[in-house]
């Protein structure tokens, strides 16, 4: 494989179709000004991002992260820019200024912790992710403390970045990223069911998560939708009961963008989805709020804790209008949805539907469970505290 020079690369890289959404914390951000230093950026470069402030980082992944350097956080920012880049890109196309063939976007996503004033507790390590329709890609190197300069491993990082954004744009030029003895790049591929491609790309709505090719229309009509980060006996002991009242299978339901959480990775989805085992069936979405699940999904009941309930008739979610919180409402009754209810822990009171104060449109169209029939006071966060502090 050849090696070039960055500037080679990056010519290469100008010429080459793919176009990119690009988000670094700060460490790394001598890639941006490399790329943009050359002509030809605006081939490639849709837009660079520096959430360097943890405030800012928060605002693009909506919620601040579990820890701010950590692969995770890498991967969340890269799908968070791939989503940006597609939202450009369809900009563009609908006012004529793009072509009309969409090209192949990216999302890169760089979190770095590198040599700084202070001396570090932990580790000099570079995270980068980068998002394709096709793939998830990551790497991960742990740099030696204290054998270069700041400058020399922000320019290690920025030519990591752009080393690797080569590779997934398909050029075999490379560079020569000049490793110290014992240090070592450690890279993962996650790749994508085609379903799940087009998922990500907005051409579906849903997809089975297994792969299984089914469509929504097939569906059970009873759905648990939840991030299932873990999947946890609550929810197996949910869904059991569910059966019980409903009368049929019930199904789960994770959407890959939620309205406050980071978007879903091909890794994540791997993850979330392997949980499940046949003859349970889990749906992949790009639903974030019921309404939409609920035009996915029409003559379904929606099996929800006492928690979400209340999100969903809580104003902050429709951009405090009532209006439009009522017009949702409306629209789950038009969908012919319904909402079977458990009790679950609110302000640290185990709380069932009975003591809820609920918009009465929506109380219409909701069933409780009495705690007679289901107590689970156990939650996913819980759980994944539990194993941070293990860990």
């Amino acid at each position: 494989m050849p090696y070039v020079q960055p500037t080679q690369l990056i010519r290469q890289l100008h010429l080459a179709p793919n176009q990119l959404v690009m988000a670094v914390t700060g460490g790394g951000s001598e890639a941006i000004s490399s790329l943009l230093k050359i002509p030809g950026a605006s081939q490639t470069l849709l837009e660079a991002i520096v959430p360097y402030s943890g405030a800012a980082l928060a605002d693009l992944l909506k919620r601040p992260p579990e820890q701010y350097c950590s692969e995770a956080t890498a991967r969340a920012m890269a799908v968070s820019a791939f989503l940006r880049a597609r939202k450009l890109w369809q900009k563009a196309s609908a006012s004529g200024a793009a072509g009309r063939e969409q090209p192949p976007l990216m999302g890169v996503g760089c979190t770095a912790s590198l040599k700084s004033h202070q001396p570090k507790k932990g580790p000099h390590r570079v995270h980068l992710a980068i998002q394709t329709p096709e793939a998830t890609t990551v790497a991960n190197l742990v740099l030696i403390k204290e054998a270069r300069t700041r400058d020399e491993e922000e320019k290690l990082t920025a030519e990591l970045i752009l080393d690797r954004v080569a590779a997934a744009a398909g050029m075999t030029e490379t560079l020569r990223i000049n490793l110290l003895p014992g240090e070592q790049i450690d890279e993962t591929v996650y790749r994508a069911q085609p379903s799940w491609r087009e998922l990500l790309q907005g051409d579906i709505r849903a997809c089975v998560g297994s792969g299984e090719p089914a469509a929504p229309s097939e569906s059970s009509g009873a759905i648990m939708c939840g991030a299932f980060n873990p999947l946890h006996e609550g929810h197996l002991e949910m869904a059991a009961v569910a059966e019980q009242i409903l009368g049929r299978p019930v199904e789960y339901e994770i959407s890959i963008e939620n309205v406050e959480k980071p978007p879903l990775d091909f890794g994540e989805m791997a993850e979330r989805v392997d949980q499940f085992e046949p003859p349970q069936r889990c749906w992949l979405t790009r639903a974030p709020t019921f309404v939409e699940k609920s035009r996915i999904f029409p003559e379904t009941t929606f099996v929800v804790g006492a928690d979400t309930i209340v999100r969903i008739a809580d104003m902050r979610y429709y951009h405090e209008s009532e209006k439009k919180r009522d017009a949702a409402i409306r629209e789950f009754s038009e969908q012919n949805c319904r909402f079977l209810v458990f009790p679950r822990q609110l302000k640290g009171e185990f709380t069932t539907l009975d003591e809820i104060e609920l918009p009465t449109a929506l109380r219409r169209l909701c069933d409780g469970v009495s705690p007679e029939l289901f107590r689970a006071d156990i939650s996913s966060t819980e759980i994944r505290r539990r194993l941070s502090e293990l860990g």
